[in-house]
């Protein structure tokens, strides 16, 4: 395939697995925009070599699909078919680009949660109000495609300009209780209106310092 036909594939690739431009321009690391500029707009000309392998991970296909460049296959097989997923790590401070990725076996992935791994971000626990649930330096993953309250649990929130994580309770229609697992900290009764859910957790990582 040649230059022009290289993107018409990749922009195939990302209807029939049902994916955006915008999601996945944020999950290899660029602005938004970047994927709509590169496949209708032909800018870059050719997408670079860590972009183009984290969208071959992502979308599940060979490197080699996604470039008119031929691969060498010490190269392919690292990247084709390699069953792994990108989750993408999100700062408390919302203001700020993530800083990584975590890359997971699919089937271990598979094992914590069906949902579309564009909708799970991975966060920092920073401080000690969820101890010892969680603590200082363990990570959560959320999933953000269900931005509401379904049940009593833990979320990712929005308390003025930071993300944190909290227990949410609902106390009637119209109201909820947050709460930090933290004895030494005191939970707060919200109106409803008021409480900005992020998304759900649905899995932690307990981090241990070895000696």
């Amino acid at each position: 395939m040649n230059i022009d036909q290289i993107r018409k594939h990749i922009d195939t690739l990302i209807k029939e697995k049902g994916k955006n431009y915008r999601s996945l321009s944020m999950a290899i690391g660029k602005n938004e925009a970047y994927l709509h500029q590169y496949i209708n707009k032909g800018s870059p000309l050719r997408l670079p070599e860590e972009q183009r392998r984290k969208l071959a991970l992502l979308l599940d296909v060979d490197e080699q699909e996604l470039t008119d460049i031929h691969l060498p296959k010490t190269i392919l097989q690292t990247t084709g078919h390699s069953k792994t997923t990108l989750i993408e790590i999100i700062s408390s401070n919302p203001a700020q680009a993530s800083s990584g990725f975590l890359s997971l076996p699919l089937s271990d992935y598979s094992n914590i949660t069906s949902a579309s791994s564009e909708n799970v971000k991975m966060l920092r626990i920073n401080g000690d109000s969820m101890a010892p649930t969680l603590k200082d330096g363990d990570y959560i993953l959320a999933d953000l495609s269900t931005p509401s309250f379904s049940s009593d649990g833990l979320y990712v929130i929005r308390q003025a300009t930071s993300l944190t994580v909290r227990r949410i309770q609902q106390i009637s229609s119209s109201e909820f209780l947050i709460i930090p697992d933290n004895s030494n900290y005191k939970g707060i009764t919200i109106p409803a209106k008021k409480l900005e859910i992020i998304g759900k957790v649905i899995f932690f990582f307990k981090t241990e310092k070895v000696a």
